[in-house]
């Protein structure tokens, strides 16, 4: 009865045993009811004496593992989590642009610009429709937005080319009646009426001289560059091509005022050696003094060990050949003014070309040499009036054909201009404000022009080299340097 007892509590603890060590199902809480016990069969009794060591366990074999279907309800362990990338920042968005009645002529919606266009119908001279010229500009400008939302109002005025009580009417009509922002075109005489008087912004296509700049109490622009920048810039182009490698005489024609300074300034600031000056007394209209006169400065200048003559102003050229051709002496010869480039012109007054041997000289483009070139702004300024007037522009006008070419020119970069700086300016636009932002420095896209810019005392943004030319005797004429 013994042997039974404990054979019963051996096979409970195996069973206890087996419960706890499974971790498919947990074993149950002692407070929950026993299962109910199966009646255990006791283990044999062993017999007295008997010593039989047990037979040893066979080896069990190995198995080969059996593939085996995952679990339905077992979850796929999960895979490591990735750190999801930051979210870029979202970009801010900008302040939108609040626009005032911020000056005279500057409301929240537009511009009030001014226009000038000379009357040359009393000459007998066609232009064209010079107003559509400049309203096919305008137009486009406000087509793509305006100056930052705002449109640009013209108005229009002629005058007459006569004097200067024209522009001066002109003036007062655009600064007083019509109280514009800014006016712009070729104006002949006045500018300081706009500028200074009645403190309006100009943009002047004929060109501002110094003292116009210097007068000025609102921003006056011009196209080109001053005498002065223009003459430095020539002479370092000429500097480059090795126009100046010996000593300089430079030759002034009459009535070049300070034209020979600004080029006399410009060497010397370059460190060129100038032996030599002279300048003409004598004009044109007496030959024979006039001959006389250069000759004697010819016997100067090679006294002087003069290498290079620079002739300086309109018919400088001219002066130097005359004085040169009755001459053994052969200095080279360099050319400032591009009315004395035309070797049949010297023929034609009696002189050899000869002197003309390795002559250099400052050239450049007009605006109908860079039509018939197809320069890309001037082609693009050229179709677009075309385009929404039906006028032709004549590059080379013929008999009674409109000279129309510079007046669409003019407007293209006159409304260029303006265009850029105001939107420079900001929305806050005033007579400071467009100061400010040409005092800044601005790089500008302007028509016919290579290169351009304006800054602070810099107003005249022409900033192109020159073309240099250099005479070829077979061509008989001018050519460009390679």
């Amino acid at each position: 009865m013994r042997l039974r007892i404990i054979g019963v509590l051996a096979v409970l603890l195996l069973l206890a045993s087996a419960c706890g060590g499974g971790d498919s199902e947990s074993a149950p809480d002692s407070g929950t009811q026993e299962p109910e016990t199966q009646p255990v069969d006791a283990a044999p009794e062993s017999t007295p004496g008997a010593t039989e060591a047990p037979e040893p366990a066979a080896e069990p074999e190995e198995a080969a593992p059996e593939a085996t279907e995952p679990d339905p309800e077992t979850p796929e362990p999960a895979e490591e989590p990735t750190e999801a990338p930051e979210p870029a920042a979202e970009p801010e968005e900008p302040e939108p642009i609040v626009l005032t009645d911020s000056f005279r002529g500057v409301t929240s919606e537009a511009i009030k610009i001014g226009v000038v266009i000379i009357d040359v119908s009393i000459f007998g001279r066609d232009n064209g429709d010079v107003e559509a010229k400049w309203q096919a500009v305008i137009d486009e400008v406000n087509a793509n937005g305006g100056i930052l939302g705002r449109q640009l109002e013209p108005v229009y005025v002629f005058y007459s080319p006569l004097g200067d009580v024209e522009t001066e009417a002109a003036c007062v009509q655009l600064t007083q009646d019509e109280q514009v922002f800014a006016a712009m075109g070729p104006l002949l005489t006045n500018l300081t009426c706009f500028t200074d008087v009645n403190e309006t912004i100009f943009i002047n296509t004929f060109g501002v001289s110094q003292e116009e700049f210097d007068r000025s109490k609102a921003v006056a622009i011009g196209p080109g560059a001053l005498p002065a920048r223009s003459a430095a810039i020539g002479v370092e182009a000429l500097i480059g091509a090795g126009a100046f490698d010996g000593p300089v005489g430079v030759h002034a024609a009459t009535d070049t005022g300070s034209e020979r300074d600004h080029y006399v300034d410009a060497l010397e600031a370059a460190g060129i050696e100038i032996v030599s000056e002279t300048a003409s007394t004598v004009g044109s209209d007496d030959i024979a003094a006039s001959e006389a006169e250069m000759q004697a400065f010819a016997q100067r200048w090679q006294a002087d060990s003069a290498e290079i003559i620079l002739a300086v102003g309109i018919g400088s050229g001219i002066n130097v050949i005359s004085g040169l051709d009755r001459s053994p002496f052969r200095p080279a010869v360099v050319i400032t003014n591009s009315s004395d480039l035309d070797p049949q012109l010297y023929r034609d007054l009696g002189y050899s070309t000869d002197a003309l041997e390795g002559a250099i000289a400052l050239g450049s483009l007009g605006f109908e040499d860079l039509a018939l070139a197809g320069e890309p702004s001037v082609a693009a300024c050229i179709e677009r009036f075309e385009a929404a007037s039906g006028e032709t522009v004549n590059i080379s006008p013929e008999g009674g054909e409109a000279v129309n070419l510079n007046t669409t020119i003019w407007a293209c970069q006159a409304v260029e201009i303006f265009t850029q700086v105001a939107t420079a300016a900001g929305p806050d636009l005033t007579n400071d404000s467009f100061r400010a932002a040409a005092e800044g420095g601005l790089s500008l896209e302007v028509t016919a022009n290579s290169s351009a810019s304006i800054a602070a005392g810099k107003f005249d943004i022409g900033d192109g080299a020159p073309i240099l030319l250099a005479f070829d005797a077979g061509a008989d004429d001018f050519v460009p340097m390679n």
